[in-house]
């Protein structure tokens, strides 16, 4: 069986080339629908990153209010605008060959996925592959607690970067430029990542960890959530 990670398991993970990619929808829940997507190339680890794609989708749907007023778009903003299927070949394009990488990536990956079922073709999924932001920065971050300490906009600000948040391309650039720091913070705390592979699987196994803490966090408050990425795949 070709593995998840295809050519790339022992390549070294520095210097990769990376497609970071964010998408604004119209919600969290499963009906929710992306409304603008963005996807910035660069090599890991070498400060180039490049916006290559951005643009705002007709979701097909309503946009709820309480989604506008997070990312300003509207329906009048997208009306005219074109629907995902007609953007695919050009979304294919711009993530082949590359690492996918997000701050959130069960989120975005997942958000893909889903489009790609509406299109009129079979299309195979994206694979629970790729490079997490979240998971790295809350394992470098891990003195910060409460809530909101390892949302985008906490993590670079604790570095003194500033972008506009909630506008896909804007937080993709600051995903992809992040990522190059958080790794090296991550190297100086466990040492330097070797392949791929070896990346993925602390990822894993840290993404996991970090689940069953806040599992027991939850528990103790009385929360019970349905929905464990990293676990349940």
């Amino acid at each position: 069986m070709r593995s998840i990670m295809g050519d790339f398991a022992e390549k070294g993970i520095y210097g990769i080339p990376i497609a970071t990619l964010d998408v604004e929808t119209t919600g969290l829940g499963p009906e929710a629908r992306v409304c603008q997507l963005a996807i910035v190339h660069s090599n890991l680890g070498q400060g180039n990153s490049e916006v290559v794609f951005n643009e705002y989708i007709n979701p097909c749907m309503p946009i709820p209010e309480a989604a506008s007023v997070v990312h300003g778009i509207t329906d009048e903003k997208v009306a005219s605008c074109p629907v995902f299927w007609d953007l695919f070949p050009r979304i294919q394009k711009a993530l082949d060959g590359r690492i996918m990488a997000a701050y959130n990536l069960p989120f975005d990956l997942d958000q893909v996925n889903k489009e790609m079922r509406t299109c009129p073709v079979d299309l195979d999924p994206y694979p629970w592959f790729g490079i997490c932001g979240l998971v790295l920065s809350r394992f470098v971050d891990d003195m910060h607690r409460g809530k909101g300490a390892h949302k985008l906009e906490s993590v670079a600000g604790r570095r003194q970067m500033t972008f506009k948040a909630h506008d896909a391309a804007e937080d993709a650039m600051i995903t992809s430029k992040l990522l190059d720091l958080l790794f090296r913070e991550a190297a100086q705390k466990r040492g330097r990542f070797g392949t791929v592979r070896e990346y993925w699987a602390f990822q894993r196994v840290v993404a996991i960890q970090q689940e069953e803490d806040l599992r027991c966090y939850l528990r103790k408050k009385g929360v019970n959530r349905p929905s464990w990425p990293w676990t349940d795949r």
